[in-house]
C-alpha cells in the first residue's frame, strides 16, 4: 500500500486473493466463482460440505449397478452428491435419528431424488442387510461435536465390513482423534486381520496437505501380543479392512481425513 498507493476493499474488491504459507511450502489462490463452490441449489438443509461428500463419493469409485450405503447418513449429503453424480445406482441411507431422517427426506424431494435413494430407520450397528450384501460404504464418523459416537465405533466398523462384500470398499470421513488411534492401531500401516494378526498389504497415504512421513512395514513378533490387544481396546480390528489410500482435508476449523478401505477376505461373521 506504501509503495503503490492501493486500498483494500474489504466489502466489495476487485479480486480476492488466499495465500497459505507455512515453513514448507506456499499455496496462492483466486476464487473463480463469487458464489462458495460448496453451495447447492439443490440442498435444502445443509449438512456436511458439500465439496467433501463430493470427494468422498469419487474416491470410492462408484460404477453403474452397484449397492451403495451410507450407514450414518444425516441429511443424506454424500448420497445426494453420489446420486447427481451418478445416477445409475442404488442408494440406502440409514440413521438412527427421526429428525436427520426428516431433514434427509426434505433434500431429496428439493432435489428430486426422492426415488433414487431409500431411508431407513436404523441403528448402524444393527443393520437389516445381508452379510457381504453392499459393494461401496461411505459415511461421516461422528466427530463429537454435534452427535457423539462414544465407544461404539468398534460395533460400527464390524458391523460395516459384515454388510460388505468381499473386494468391496469403504470411505470414511475420520476425525483426527479417529485417525490418529486407527494409525497407532495399525503398527505403522500394518492393518490387523479378523484373527489379530498382521497383513503384509501396507496402506498408502496421500494427504492433500504434504507431509514428510517415510516408513518401511516390519514383521510384528509375538512378544507385542499384548499391545496389540490394548489397541483393540481403544479402537476396533480392522479385520478384512485393508487401508488404501487416505487424503487430509479442511473442515473450516478442524481438518479431518477421508479414508479408504478394501474388503480383502471373508470376515467369517
Amino acid at each position: 500500500m506504501k509503495q503503490f498507493g492501493w486500498k483494500a476493499d474489504l466489502r466489495n474488491p476487485n479480486l480476492e486473493i488466499f495465500i497459505h504459507l507455512n515453513d514448507m511450502y506456499s499455496v496462492v489462490g483466486i476464487p473463480v466463482f463469487r458464489v462458495p463452490l460448496a453451495s447447492r441449489a439443490y440442498i435444502k438443509t445443509a449438512g456436511l460440505r458439500s465439496t467433501v461428500a463430493w470427494a468422498m463419493a469419487s474416491v470410492a469409485e462408484i460404477k453403474a449397478g452397484m449397492f451403495v450405503l451410507d450407514p450414518m447418513c444425516g441429511l443424506g449429503t454424500i448420497l445426494l452428491e453420489a446420486a447427481k453424480e451418478w445416477p445409475d445406482v442404488y442408494y440406502v441411507g440409514a440413521d438412527v435419528s427421526t429428525s436427520q431422517l426428516l431433514g434427509a427426506c426434505d433434500n431429496l424431494k428439493a432435489a428430486g431424488l426422492k426415488d433414487k435413494i431409500e431411508l431407513l430407520k436404523v441403528s448402524v450397528i444393527e443393520l437389516p442387510l445381508p452379510s457381504e450384501s453392499v459393494d461401496i460404504i461411505i459415511s461421516d464418523i461422528p466427530f463429537g461435536k454435534k452427535f457423539k459416537l462414544g465407544k461404539d465405533i468398534k460395533s460400527i466398523l464390524q458391523e460395516m465390513e459384515r454388510v460388505l462384500h468381499v473386494g468391496g470398499t469403504v470411505v470414511l470421513l475420520l476425525s483426527k482423534d479417529h485417525h490418529r488411534h486407527i494409525e497407532d492401531c495399525e503398527g505403522g500401516g500394518i492393518p490387523l486381520n479378523s484373527k489379530g494378526s498382521h497383513t503384509d498389504v501396507r496402506g498408502i497415504e496421500k494427504c492433500l496437505i504434504p507431509e514428510e512421513k517415510t516408513g518401511t512395514s516390519e514383521t510384528v513378533p509375538s512378544s507385542s501380543e499384548p499391545s496389540n490387544r490394548e489397541c483393540l481396546d481403544k479402537v476396533p480390528p480392522f479385520g478384512s479392512l485393508v487401508p488404501v489410500e487416505c487424503y487430509k482435508v479442511s473442515l473450516g476449523r478442524t481438518d479431518a481425513f477421508i479414508c479408504k478401505y478394501k474388503k480383502s477376505h471373508s470376515s467369517g461373521l
